[in-house]
């Protein structure tokens, strides 16, 4: 066994079979002789989409998005939409799916009413659908664009994907970005990972089997904020499988990974609602995985699992008591392993926090800190919050030899109910991991020390504490936290029924309580 193969066998999860709720320890396909290119801000990557949607032998781009731009540039004075109608009208096969909440949602009447205060949600899908009725306007993507109404009601379709084909080579993009017009703002840092070869085929299976499950499924009219629009077209067909092509000496070896959540209702919230003259929203499952998937959650687990020297995690959200757990384990059974993690520029240390941001120092202080000495706690763990930019990368690096990104955010709702999709990768040449995280750091700290990844690492804990003098974009946050840190029981329940949902448990027993708590019937915020 190689020194490589040493390194795989700690941070993938190797093996043949995808992973399910009840699959528990299966492995998930590894793809080598690819490449990975992480591309670090809207504008890289727009300007990379546009590059290989212009090239003259593309013979299909499949897009898949949870909010979708009309106004969206792939470089200034250049619409994404404008570019997909061109190729379809050149006879390039275009599709488009992008993601509205299930009719059940849209079409409730708590919904249309404005009784359930769904704005920002509202105004994404109405984007979405305007987006997908001017692109049914060309006459060739006419039956080729659909809403894509599969997620569970207290969730989303997350992912985040473009897929782009010919002669020439396939190529697929996942990560944190959406074809939206602000993420060409420099105020917005995320990263979208663009794949080359056999690794694209689980990306292009997978926009395939969410195709497919929307068009056999009966077209709906859903409206949001007053604009209608059927869910596809009668004449919307089914899409034939795609093979992708290898690369010529690619060095990365890469795992895919998806969350498909269960569609599991609770009976009582049922009966609630409808004693309260309301219905509860539900959907069907998924024909090809009817009890879910977690591969991601399999995919992070191993990750950090294996880490020996450092995990650095930069996310727009850090709820997952789970995975602090496993940072937890790590930080233990390594003494010498450190934990960086950046968040953006919401104030994590406002004395009077949301739901989500007392359910993130909740996870912080009772899982990633549980057993850490306070010596540790300032030597080896610290967490980061960017004052100037919104932090809406979803990627995890471990050691300089494994990273993961995608959609999924470190928040119980990616590992088990929105769908998402993330990549895992290695590169056997050694230096793609660590190239990528110098490629991150540099952004936020300037180039990257030339004595190496330990004068990096401590140029991180060497950041000063917030309140400390000076002015500085980058301030670190003092653990534990000593506000704030205990949800209120109405933050609690905000979470489990609405904001980090957990498809696993029954859904919905807790909504008529949340609806009675707005008109003061019910649980009251202390």
């Amino acid at each position: 066994m190689s020194a490589f193969d040493d390194l795989k066998a700690r941070y993938f999860v190797l093996g043949s079979s995808g992973g399910s709720f009840s699959s528990g320890s299966s492995g998930l396909p590894e793809y080598a002789g690819c490449e990975v290119i992480p591309h670090i801000g809207g504008p890289d990557y727009f300007r990379t989409l546009k590059t290989v949607i212009d090239r003259s032998d593309v013979a299909y781009i499949y897009l898949a998005g949870w909010w979708l731009d009309v106004n969206c540039e792939m470089v200034p004075g250049v619409r994404l939409l404008d570019l997909l109608k061109a190729r379809s009208a050149a006879g390039a096969d275009v599709r488009i799916l992008g993601w509205v909440m299930p009719p059940d949602v849209l079409n409730n009447p708590i919904v249309t009413s404005g009784r359930v205060p769904l704005a920002d949600m509202l105004r994404v899908n109405e984007n979405t659908m305007r987006f997908v009725a001017a692109a049914r306007a060309e006459p060739k993507l006419a039956d080729k664009a659909m809403l894509n109404v599969l997620s569970h009601p207290a969730g989303a379709v997350h992912t985040k994907l473009a897929l782009v084909g010919g002669p020439s080579g396939d190529v697929g993009f996942t990560g944190g970005i959406d074809p939206q017009q602000g993420r060409n703002s420099p105020a917005w840092h995320d990263v979208q990972a663009e794949v080359r070869g056999t690794a694209v085929q689980p990306m292009l299976d997978w926009f395939r089997a969410m195709w497919n499950e929307n068009q056999g499924r009966s077209p709906v009219t859903v409206q949001a904020n007053g604009f209608p629009l059927a869910t596809r077209t009668a004449g919307a067909a089914p899409l034939a499988a795609r093979t992708a092509g290898a690369v010529t000496a690619g060095t990365k070896h890469v795992q895919s990974g998806r969350t498909v959540p269960r569609m599991n209702f609770s009976t009582v919230g049922g009966i609630g609602a409808s004693l309260a003259g309301v219905s509860l929203p539900q959907n069907q499952p998924v024909s090809w995985a009817p009890t879910g998937l977690t591969e991601i959650r399999q995919l992070w687990q191993k990750g950090i699992s294996g880490a020996r020297r450092y995990v650095y995690i930069e996310d727009q959200a850090f709820t997952s008591a789970e995975i602090f757990d496993w940072l937890n384990s790590a930080l233990k059974a390594n003494p010498g392993l450190k934990a960086v993690l950046l968040i953006g520029a919401d104030d994590p240390t406002a004395p009077n926090p949301g739901p989500m941001s007392a359910g993130m120092r909740k996870a912080l202080n009772e899982h990633l800190l549980a057993g850490i000495s306070a010596a540790d706690i300032s030597t080896r763990v610290g967490f980061f919050t960017h004052k100037t930019k919104v932090i809406h990368t979803k990627s995890t690096v471990v050691d300089d030899n494994w990273a993961l990104i995608g959609s999924a955010n470190m928040m119980r709702r990616s590992l088990y109910t929105d769908m998402e999709h993330s990549i895992g990768f290695m590169d056997e040449a050694g230096s793609g991991v660590a190239a990528y995280r110098s490629a991150l750091w540099s952004v936020h700290n300037g180039p990257p020390v030339l004595s190496g990844l330990g004068a990096d690492l401590a140029r991180w804990l060497a950041i000063p504490y917030a309140g400390a003098p000076g002015s500085r974009p980058i301030d670190r946050v003092h653990l534990p936290f000593t506000v704030g840190a205990t949800p209120s029981a109405q933050d609690q329940a905000l979470l489990d029924q609405l904001m980090d949902v957990d498809s696993r448990d029954a859904w919905g027993s807790g909504l008529l309580s949340l609806a009675m708590t707005a008109t003061g019937a019910g649980l009251s915020s202390p």
